[in-house]
């Protein structure tokens, strides 16, 4: 049999990235907004970074929170997976709206909708398949110190 000699055609750089979890900070919102949204949003507020990063510490625990009964979380605080991002950031869009004065006028029936969707996604985030993050990015964990419980059961009962 020959050996193939075949190379991929792929550059390295076409290469599929590593599962990335994203810092859910108010950059990260702010950056994926129209101008119409984020003009409004820089008007509204003068303390809008300390405002965006409460919501966002909020949001990054509720889905957290859910995540942790499927897969290991990154050690990061905010960090979130990106295939969820879109979700993830229609919550955190819909929230910061409805809190801040004046901006629910910017939430028209596609806003509304994209976060139905995510509160569905995040309802039934065990459907979602979610990849862990990086090796490097786990929390460490020690080892026990103890042995862990053993339980044993006499023959007789199991006759």
């Amino acid at each position: 049999m020959r050996k193939s000699t075949r190379r991929s055609l792929k550059p390295a750089a076409w290469q599929i990235p590593e599962t990335m979890w994203i810092e859910l900070t108010p950059d990260t919102l702010l950056t994926r907004l129209t101008t119409e949204e984020h003009d409004a949003l820089a008007f509204v507020s003068t303390n809008l970074a300390d405002v965006l990063a409460d919501i966002a510490a909020e949001i990054a625990a509720e889905w957290r929170g859910g995540i942790a009964r499927h897969v290991a979380l990154s050690k990061r605080r905010l960090a979130l997976p990106d295939e969820l991002l879109i979700h993830i950031l229609a919550d955190y869009r819909y929230r910061a709206f409805t809190r801040l004065p004046g901006m629910s006028a910017l939430l028209d029936a596609n806003r509304v909708e994209e976060w139905r969707r995510a509160n569905t996604v995040r309802d039934n985030i065990g459907k979602v398949q979610i990849e862990p993050p990086d090796a490097a990015d786990l929390p460490d964990v020690p080892a026990a110190s103890y042995p862990l419980p053993s339980i044993s059961v006499p023959m007789h009962y199991l006759d």
